[in-house]
């Protein structure tokens, strides 16, 4: 490892977070001023350890937990991936209890029968109090089992941005209030467009959208009631999944808040051994309530290993 190499990962890392965050508007420091004092340390150390603790750090502070550096294996802590458990079920007396502890693969054909073979129950527990999320495609295959046609669960948004767009905030945002008012009164411009040029600079120009799931054919197996089973291990995909439920007031929601931490993320290699990682898309449930950082709350508050 060399310093070249070091620049190299830190700046990767710092143009990537300036072209794929969606959370600057809530950042109590600006960006740039971060990465140029954290390439200063960078510089100062010659400890490789250091280095990589370092890299952590920078990326830490952007407080999302789908935002971090991964240091190589001789230098992050020993905790080998284990797989969840496979989906198992329970069935006590009407109520059919099903545990689903990742949706890295698509256990919707595993519900589905399931449901066909016990048409009779009262109420379905959907248990993803241990679930470590994986791919929101795969949850949402679930879902639609009990939720009909096309529905959504988040309201989202990722940065836009176009360099000609960028070329021409960067111009307008040098000049005085007093003759950014002067362009507005001269019919030049509006105040809309000063203030799109604001945020284009600081990186919260946003395309918003909702996520959308189902199809208008599809007709849920099961529409009696469904408890969902969520704890602070609830995370990523399984935070979208519990997003389905929560927003279509599909299901009783029944735990502790969620760990709150969602959002495709982007992928670095780095020069140094380690890679990294950085949310792409912003965020909250359909009524607008923010969840990312503080997790999406129970309806009924429950210590999880009594449920």
């Amino acid at each position: 490892m060399n310093k070249a190499d070091m620049i190299y990962d830190i700046s990767a890392i710092w143009a990537a977070v300036q072209e794929q965050f969606p959370y600057f508007g809530r950042l109590p420091f600006d960006w740039d001023e971060q990465y140029y004092a954290y390439l200063g340390k960078v510089l100062a150390t010659e400890d490789e350890g250091e280095f990589h603790n370092l890299l952590v750090e920078f990326t830490g502070s952007l407080g999302d937990g789908h935002t971090k550096y991964i240091p190589p294996e001789p230098f992050k802590e020993a905790k080998p991936f284990v797989r969840p458990d496979e989906p198992s079920h329970t069935i006590e007396g009407d109520v059919l209890t099903i545990k689903i502890n990742e949706f890295l693969f698509d256990h919707s054909d595993y519900v589905r029968k399931l449901l066909t073979e016990n048409p009779d129950v009262s109420m379905v527990r959907l248990d993803i109090r241990d679930n470590i999320g994986g791919n929101t495609f795969y949850g949402a295959k679930v879902a639609e089992l009990f939720i009909s046609g096309v529905f959504h669960g988040c309201q989202k948004w990722t940065q836009i941005r176009k360099a000609v767009d960028a070329a021409s905030a960067s111009q307008l945002v040098r000049d005085s209030e007093e003759r950014l008012r002067r362009y507005i009164d001269d019919g030049l411009m509006t105040e809309e467009d000063v203030e799109d040029a604001k945020n284009e600079m600081r990186r919260t120009k946003y395309e918003t959208y909702l996520d959308t799931h189902g199809s208008e054919d599809n007709v849920a197996i099961y529409d009696g009631p469904v408890q969902l089973l969520i704890s602070k291990k609830t995370m990523s995909a399984a935070e979208d999944f519990t997003a389905m439920f929560k927003s279509n007031n599909r299901a009783t929601l029944i735990g502790e808040a969620t760990f709150g931490s969602t959002g495709s993320p982007y992928l670095i290699s780095l020069r140094c051994g380690g890679r990294a990682q950085v949310v792409s898309v912003g965020y909250r449930l359909l009524d607008g309530t923010e969840f990312i950082g503080s997790g999406i709350l129970p309806d009924i508050q429950q210590n999880p290993s009594e449920l």
